[in-house]
């Protein structure tokens, strides 16, 4: 079934979504999971002239980072039986066009030159004007709190699509990495030292990054190997001062394009550490505007990369009719559901209706008709012949009225050259 494919590659996790382009899930992007190749630790490196050694070889980070993405395009045709029709890469908003162009000739060469690249907050927006409702012009901002830093975009719509208002404001903190610290100091504090075994630390790190995923739905887990419980409650007072840090570096993204909190339609928030209720709390405390995040907010870059490949697409030449059907006027309410339906089987059709028996009627006893109207019917030579007499007579009539108004004329002529006291 054709598809199309969209990849957000992220500094700590690669993220990709793909829309069908037919059959009942037509239009709606879902995630692909899991992502196996993860090209994000080259994204900080793109435009960097030092070589980064693998083996024996020297590699520049934008042809490392494009032959990820093909890995990744490569594992989803494998899932899903045949490549994508159109594959849209999102990159930071901060990236120029010399990096752009690094990472598209890097594409190229690996079989993926008709790529979109797009900037990662205009999908976010995209994804999230297909899920919520973005009522107005006004602007909205989307707040990008991933695993190695936080980003804020604003971005205002345009017609079909978004643009990027101002520049970007990124911070490496807050971010999950941060989190995790946190987490992790939490679990250690007054407890002798874990193990400087550098796989036991590793190991206890990987600990505390599942129990903050888990606290994100539970109010308590237990970390271990040591064993700590921790409540969502004492984790959350942990992480509170980083996520007002957070709230700052949108507020300075508003300040630098001339904005104010009130301004904003909505603020749309994605990234792995969007999950914690705690974030969308403490951003509508801040700035007393709509929060909208989505259940898998790792994957809503992706998700709109996918709908913006799809878009990007020719019209069909012979597209399906679709009808929309006004149920009631509120929300939800157009259904748009194909007149033929292209994966209807032609076996499965209902029989034509069986013919209607003939019916036999007498025919209407007709009046003859009369002679002299059965007689003038034909058009004949006589006929022709009166048209012509008729013409005649015509002529002469006319000839003669032409002389009645000259003769009249002449009289009247003479009736004022005649001296007065004389008579005609």
């Amino acid at each position: 079934m054709p598809y199309t494919l969209g990849i957000d590659v992220g500094a700590s996790r690669a993220a990709a979504a793909i829309t069908r382009l037919d059959g009942p899930n037509r239009g709606a992007p879902h995630p692909v999971s899991p992502v196996s190749a993860d090209p994000g630790q080259f994204v900080g490196r793109i435009g960097d002239d030092v070589p980064i050694v693998l083996g024996n070889r020297q590699h520049n980070a934008h042809e490392l980072m494009a032959t990820g993405i093909d890995r990744i395009v490569e594992q989803v045709a494998a899932h899903h039986g045949d490549r994508p029709a159109r594959v849209t890469v999102t990159h930071p908003p901060t990236w120029g066009p010399y990096r752009i162009d690094l990472l598209r000739e890097a594409l190229s060469r690996v079989g993926l030159g008709d790529s979109v690249l797009v900037p990662e907050p205009v999908a976010a927006a995209v994804a999230a004007a297909a899920r919520h409702r973005l009522d107005g012009p006004a602007p909205i901002a989307v707040y990008d709190l991933g695993g190695t830093s936080v980003t804020a975009t604003l971005l205002r719509p345009v017609q079909g699509g978004f643009e990027i208002i101002g520049r970007s404001e990124t911070a490496r903190h807050p971010a999950g990495a941060d989190f995790d610290d946190e987490l992790v100091a939490l679990v250690t504090a007054g407890r002798p030292d874990p193990g400087a075994d550098w796989d036991d630390l590793m190991k206890l790190r990987q600990e505390c990054v599942q129990a903050k995923h888990a606290l994100s739905a539970a109010a308590e887990v237990v970390v271990s190997p040591l064993q700590v419980r921790v409540t969502r409650g004492e984790f959350e007072e942990l992480i509170r001062p980083l996520l007002h840090q957070g709230v700052d570096v949108l507020l300075r993204a508003l300040s630098g394009a001339g904005l104010t909190p009130d301004r904003l339609g909505a603020v749309v928030l994605v990234g792995g550490s969007a999950r914690m209720p705690l974030v969308r709390q403490v951003l509508m405390e801040r700035l007393r505007r709509p929060v909208l995040v989505d259940g898998a907010p790792e994957a809503t870059v992706a998700a709109g990369a996918a709908l913006l490949a799809s878009r990007s697409l020719p019209e069909p030449a012979n597209p399906v009719a679709e009808t929309v059907v006004m149920a009631k006027i509120t929300d939800e309410t157009v259904v748009l559901f194909p007149m033929e339906d292209p994966d209807f089987d032609d076996e499965d059709k209902t029989e034509e209706p069986p013919a209607r028996p003939s019916v036999e009627t007498e025919p209407p006893d007709l009046v003859p008709a009369k002679p002299a109207l059965a007689a003038a019917a034909p058009r004949t030579g006589g006929g022709r012949r009166r048209r012509r007499k008729a013409s005649k007579r015509g002529l002469v009539i006319g000839i003669m009225t032409l002389l009645l108004v000259l003769a009249c004329a002449y009289l009247v002529l003479q009736y004022f050259n005649t001296p007065i006291g004389g008579g005609l």
